[in-house]
């Protein structure tokens, strides 16, 4: 058994379903577009995994990403994620019994978003929706006066 080491040590996605409901040369109109996010953790189970000798934690996920007002478009992913470390069965019953394991659950969903959030920035930027996620804004400004006049760098401010 693995002491202290909760871990994903599986990710699967089984599908990737995308659309866009809105005609591109219509797109442009739709200024305050929500991006809204659906996960969905369902559908455990206790596996024998080839990576480790003990069972591991299987959870089945979906993950829809939402273009709203009006609605013109999704993405959604399906699979699961395999999570070792600790007693499967107890963590599976406690779930199952409505005493889920956050710790579990934040690791699980953690790792399933950073794991298809450059696939849904790709299908985003293929569909021409918005980004799937909030992308930084960088906003160079001419440095102040007074400051150091022999510096060769810009300032900048992110």
């Amino acid at each position: 058994m693995i002491k202290g080491n909760n871990m994903i040590i599986g990710f699967t996605i089984n599908k990737i379903e995308s659309a866009r409901h809105v005609p591109l040369e219509e797109l442009s109109k739709y200024k305050n577009i929500n991006v809204n996010y659906d996960l969905n953790l369902r559908n455990l189970s206790v596996v024998k995994s080839p990576a480790v000798p003990e069972k591991v934690l299987r959870v089945e996920y979906t993950v829809t990403i939402n273009y709203l007002n009006p609605s013109i478009g999704y993405i959604r992913f399906e699979g699961y994620c395999d999570h070792a470390g600790g007693d499967a069965e107890k963590a599976f019953k406690d779930w199952e019994s409505g005493k889920a394991d956050t710790g579990i659950q934040n690791e699980v969903a953690n790792n399933m978003m950073v794991r298809i959030t450059p696939l849904a920035m790709l299908l985003s930027q293929n569909l021409n929706l918005p980004p799937a996620v909030p992308v930084p804004v960088i906003n160079f400004q001419k440095p102040e006066a007074g400051g150091a006049k022999d510096d060769k760098f810009d300032f900048y401010h992110a």
